[in-house]
């Protein structure tokens, strides 16, 4: 693990813990703070950042920033922005919007505020356009997908608008800044037939097949995504009207170091339908967890939750031995709704099962699936002339 300056793991408690460096007392002696405790080492460096922008913040002001017209990117995302943008949003989306803030908008770090123009972002966003990435970001070429930018450049535009709010300057330049084009990309799902063809690796009596088989199939049937499956506590099963209510959704970082958070959007409080022979299964499923133990959550078969990258993994394997092509895990919600249309049912319906915001959504996403359905139409029309 590489070594992060100013972070350090204690070696009897494994925890890690950060030392601040405050300059020199009147007697010369150094001034530190050192605060412990931390699950992680990420943990412990975000904390070390916030204490030193804090510190500065409450210290130094003016020393910093200098007038409001000669405040940089930097100084105004570091020292104003962040302490603003995390009392204002969820603790995950504070969180995954940080590697975008810190990284991808390094660009503007050293243009003045009020320098920054429409021209600025159109080169940076180019810029972007032929940066090199191995992550799942990718587009075909290797390079950064026009999705990805076009999330940054929201961000960016999250930023400028708070800059126009304190009034450091009149107009946010994103806004005459257009949107590249996306990538029109389809998303990946499995027919019926290919995942009960790939749920047969999981035909096995042991209990580690048992349990992933009902993890799938409950993916598969309910559309829910994965972190509200593994928060759904078994109070929450409705076994007299074959229901489950979606409530929360685990935020897993480690099997020592996870929480649980509120829904996507107001609408993914839900309740749905899972049918009587799935409620079965997962009837069976409880009992044979209870002989391991008393467990509140459904997916749990010990004391803590299997990472969502394990099921993905294992998943992805089964495809394999079947000779099925692989798809995410998140595909498994993907593949839920291709069944539903293939079955005739409304997007209207789709989408408050899902608990999408909007139906937008729900076509914008899947509404490329819904072709399959023309000969469905065609079949009504051909019939009205046959009576």
């Amino acid at each position: 693990m590489a070594k992060i300056q100013n972070v350090y793991q204690d070696k009897k408690t494994k925890k890690w813990f950060f030392k601040a460096y405050l300059g020199v007392d009147s007697e010369g002696k150094k001034i530190q703070k050192t605060k412990r405790g931390f699950a992680s080492q990420k943990k412990a460096k975000y904390a070390y950042d916030q204490f030193m922008l804090t510190h500065n913040f409450n210290h130094d002001l003016s020393s910093i920033l200098g007038s409001a017209n000669q405040l940089t990117f930097e100084e105004f995302y570091k020292i104003r922005f962040v302490n603003w943008y995390e009392k204002t949003v969820k603790r995950t989306t504070f969180e995954n919007a940080q590697f975008i803030y810190q990284k991808r908008l390094q660009y503007f770090y050293h243009i003045r505020v009020k320098d920054i123009s429409s021209s600025d972002i159109e080169d940076w966003l180019f810029e972007l356009s032929q940066t090199i990435s191995r992550n799942s970001r990718n587009s075909k070429d290797g390079t950064l997908s026009m999705t990805y930018i076009n999330r940054v450049l929201a961000h960016l535009r999250i930023v400028m608008k708070r800059a126009v709010s304190e009034g450091l300057i009149a107009h946010n330049p994103v806004d005459d800044v257009t949107p590249l084009p996306t990538d029109n990309k389809k998303v990946d799902f499995w027919e019926l037939e290919e995942f009960q063809k790939a749920m047969t690796m999981f035909d096995g009596n042991n209990i580690q097949s048992i349990h992933r088989k009902i993890v799938y199939e409950l993916l598969f049937f309910s559309g829910v995504r994965i972190g509200e499956l593994q928060a759904l506590a078994w109070t929450k099963v409705d076994f007299k009207k074959y229901q489950i209510t979606i409530e929360k959704t685990l935020i897993y970082n480690g099997k020592r170091d996870y929480y649980f958070s509120t829904p996507k959007t107001q609408n993914a409080y839900r309740t749905i339908g899972i049918g009587k022979e799935l409620m079965n299964r997962l009837k069976q499923w409880r009992e044979l967890q209870s002989m391991i133990g008393t467990f509140e959550y459904v997916t749990q078969i010990d004391g803590s939750f299997t990472p969502s990258y394990s099921f993905a993994n294992w998943l992805k394997e089964a495809a394999r031995k079947v000779n099925v092509k692989p798809i995410k895990l998140h595909a498994l919600r993907h593949s839920h709704v291709a069944f539903l249309i293939e079955q005739g049912v409304q997007p209207l319906l789709i989408q408050e099962r899902l608990g999408h915001a909007n139906i937008n959504i729900t076509l914008g996403t899947y509404g490329h699936l819904y072709a399959k359905s023309d000969n469905l139409i065609v079949n009504v029309i051909d019939s009205v002339f046959e009576n």
